[in-house]
């Protein structure tokens, strides 16, 4: 295509009225000039001076120049509007579209590595799910479930709150309220009494988090299911209800089942499954009492020094044969009968390992860990 005939043509859609930007996409154009302006601000106030006239001219050439940035980016941004409208998206376009802030991935940009390599293998889905409650929208943007776990991108509208960041409304309790963000889980129906956590989605993304639950090791979920989720916000009483359908998206992977039973000052551990795949390594464990002795016994039975505030709290830690550590990202441990019953998610590896070593710790006061190397197991992978 000429010049004279791309002129003809944008002539041509000139009255045409461009699709309005969803109002995500907006928030995070708005971030992106704010940030420009930002990076402007401090590159001049580094620049050194000589004199009221020379720093006169200085700030005028700030001002055109990031004059000329903010057009440019608008500029830019109603060409991207343009050439999306159009379906003129090409791979390496779509690729680059990725990169930009306002569009990328949230899984991409602050995610751990597992999400990273679901995002980039395609095995997450786009929900564009919004509930909107007394002024104050909430979004589902991405989900990912891999039988391991679900992990969902969950975005609230930007607007004056008393925490800035979206992640410390679910740590920190509301200033009026004294109370915290909260959520439940349905599986076809049926509310799931399941473990979930929160992480939040980083520089770029304060106003998103990443919601993982369906990782508890008793569960037993289908590979394909109608899935509910009820979000409750301190401002409001009236719950956010998202719901959608969810599969089974997953790399390969494989399944260990370990033996072996390890003994040491009253803990009995048996390492029942090892899950292993290029999104999330998960591993179920359980410390045995006596048969009939019951809970209150069996924590009774191990010393103090394995315990926090009178309790035995259980760690785990994962490398392979080098040392090399994944990171722990969820873990929940339940009791029932005489058997205390643990499920630790983690990072995946980043090639596969020889052998997973299992290294047992307690918590300590202070966040410290107190390894238990009587208790640690070498698992080969065959």
């Amino acid at each position: 295509m000429n010049e004279q005939q791309l002129e003809e043509r944008l002539a041509g859609l000139k009255e045409k009225a461009l699709p309005e930007l969803p109002d995500q996409v907006k928030a995070r154009m708005e971030n992106t000039y704010l940030m420009i302006g930002g990076q402007a601000g401090t590159g001049l106030e580094a620049t050194d001076l000589h004199g009221e006239a020379e720093t006169a001219r200085v700030h005028r050439k700030q001002h055109t120049w990031l004059s000329r940035i903010l057009i440019s980016a608008a500029s830019a941004a109603a060409v991207l509007v343009l050439v999306i409208s159009l379906g003129f998206v090409s791979p390496a376009m779509a690729e680059t579209l990725k990169k930009l802030p306002f569009l990328d991935s949230v899984f991409r940009l602050a995610g751990d590595t597992g999400l990273q390599k679901a995002n980039e293998a395609g095995l997450t889905s786009e929900i564009r799910h919004s509930v909107t409650h007394g002024g104050i929208t909430l979004t589902v943007s991405e989900q990912m479930y891999d039988g391991s776990r679900l992990s969902l991108v969950l975005t609230r509208s930007q607007g004056v709150y008393a925490h800035e960041s979206f992640s410390d409304t679910w740590v920190i309790p509301d200033p009026e309220t004294g109370q915290r963000n909260e959520i439940e889980f349905f599986v076809d129906g049926e509310l799931v009494n399941t473990a979930w956590g929160v992480a939040p989605g980083g520089l770029e993304a304060p106003d998103s988090v990443i919601v993982t639950t369906l990782n508890s090791g008793n569960l037993q979920v289908p590979d394909q299911f109608d899935f509910k989720m009820r979000v409750y916000i301190p401002e409001e009483a009236e719950p956010f209800i998202f719901e959608f359908p969810v599969s089974k998206h997953t790399l390969e992977g494989f399944v260990l089942t370990p033996d072996e039973i390890k003994v040491h000052d009253h803990i009995r551990l048996q390492i029942k499954r090892l899950e292993v795949s290029r999104t999330t390594t998960m591993l179920e464990a359980e410390v045995i009492g006596e048969p009939g002795a019951g809970i209150q016994a069996l924590e009774a039975a191990i010393p103090e020094k394995y315990k926090v505030n009178g309790h035995f709290a259980l760690g785990i830690e994962l490398t392979d044969e080098q040392g090399r550590e994944v990171q722990m990202i969820s873990g929940n441990g339940t009791g029932g009968g005489d058997i205390l019953s643990y499920s630790f998610g983690f990072e995946p590896f980043e090639t596969t390992p020889e052998y997973i070593v299992i290294k047992p710790y307690t918590g300590k006061e202070g966040g410290l860990k107190a390894y238990i190397p009587e208790l640690e197991i070498t698992v080969p992978v065959k």
